[in-house]
């Protein structure tokens, strides 16, 4: 008898340890064992898939070894102390429980869960080809009970949320120079998985700061346009985007004005546009991006329901959603903080870059950009020199042009 319940407390020490080692087990590095053919790591992986059934089947398991592990104590102690012998089985099989078949195999398992998860893989295959059924139907028994009391089960997607965290705590031990660039990394990071979360419209050149080529202006205009302008491709068209010929590679309009001047007439820009690609302002980055891989150029006009031109949206913009702000030619990038704490942006900024940039938290579910927060929290247009206070944040409005905010400075108190 003494055998038998030193086997069953092996075998709790077994569950437990298994249980705690496939809950804290890596997925990735299960992934990686599964592609490199490791068959242990294919058993994980298929129990990963089920594990509210395989989890109720360990626990049927666990509880009923040490429930007959403490029967079996009860009934030898009993026969050698008499009634008495009840009393000190409860209190050897709750020590030896609790340090032997919990804390002991679930503190090594947390210490080495991966490898502690391939060594338990075939013992945890068994218990679910034999416990399987029976979990299963602990399982439906828990539903039906959780309908009663009108509570429902709700299979949360947490993959996205563990990873998050993950990036949260990337580099958080480091110093120094790899403490900057740890965060830099996570910037990073959270940009790729924004990609999902974040459309067309989000990232967009709004309709108002698009530079374009006016098919109908002469020749000089073009000129001038062409040549103040920063970038290498330009959206051709008539009546501010009325109607759109193109997509102009500004060197080839450049050869055209050279060579319709020295044969005195005025160039066809039409002839040298590419056709323009019209994208929904609700379309997701990520879908975007895989639509660009295919695109020639990289740009795309963005339009409303209604088919009206909202603006325009390139490779590069979705990219610095990832990398933060690119500096273009006659673009400020985002100043430094000066001996204040204070940063002067253009009223256009985006508010996610400044966070990107800086890694500040200013709101952006208001608006979408600096000036835009300031109208918003101010609930009307602010004058110059008002200043909006946004819990740490301070925004103070130092130029405006019109009805438009152009520059603003933000400051950040320390907590």
């Amino acid at each position: 008898m003494l055998g038998a319940i030193l086997a069953l407390l092996v075998l709790s020490a077994l569950f437990s340890g298994s249980e705690t080692a496939i809950t804290a087990a890596s997925r990735a590095f299960i992934t990686r064992r599964v592609k490199e053919g490791d068959r242990r790591a294919t058993t994980l992986a298929r129990l990963q898939e089920r594990k509210d059934r395989f989890l109720a089947a360990l626990l049927v398991g666990n509880n009923f070894v040490n429930t007959t592990a403490t029967a079996l104590a009860s009934s030898l102690l009993i026969a050698w102390f008499g009634e008495e012998g009840v009393v000190y089985a409860s209190l050897a099989m709750t020590v030896v429980l609790v340090i032997f078949a919990e804390v002991l195999p679930k503190t090594y398992a947390l210490q080495r869960p991966d490898a502690t998860a391939l060594a338990a893989a075939p013992l945890l295959g068994g218990v679910m080809r034999l416990l399987g059924p029976l979990g299963g139907a602990v399982n439906w028994l828990l539903s039906h009970v959780f309908r009663l009391f009108g509570i429902s089960q709700v299979q949360a997607r947490r993959g996205e949320e563990e990873l998050l965290g993950a990036i949260e705590l990337h580099g958080t031990d480091e110093r120094g120079d790899a403490e900057a660039a740890a965060q830099e990394e996570r910037r990073m990071l959270r940009g790729v998985l924004a990609l999902d979360d974040l459309t067309v419209g989000d990232v967009m050149t709004h309709r108002a700061r698009i530079q374009a080529l006016d098919a109908d202006a002469p020749p000089e205009a073009v000129l001038e346009r062409l040549l103040a302008a920063p970038h290498s491709r330009m959206p051709l068209w008539r009546r501010r985007g009325e109607e759109v010929l193109g997509i102009v590679d500004a060197r080839a309009a450049l050869h055209a004005l050279a060579a319709a001047r020295k044969e005195g007439g005025a160039p066809e820009l039409k002839r040298f546009a590419a056709p323009a690609s019209f994208v929904p302002e609700m379309r997701p980055l990520r879908e975007q991006l895989h639509a660009f891989r295919a695109m020639t150029p990289k740009m795309a006009l963005v339009v409303d329901e209604y088919g009206t031109i909202r603006g325009l949206v390139t490779l590069e913009d979705i990219v610095e959603v990832v990398v933060g702000q690119i500096a273009q030619r006659g673009e400020a990038i985002i100043a430094d903080n000066d001996a204040d704490g204070i940063v002067e942006v253009r009223g256009d900024a985006r508010l996610r870059e400044i966070n990107h940039a800086l890694d500040w938290d200013l709101p952006e579910d208001e608006a979408s950009t600096a000036g835009g927060l300031a109208i918003a929290r101010a609930r009307g247009i602010p004058s110059v020199g008002t200043e909006i206070t946004l819990g740490r944040y301070t925004l103070r409005v130092l130029e405006r042009r019109g009805w438009r905010i152009d520059r603003l400075s933000i400051g950040r108190s320390e907590e």
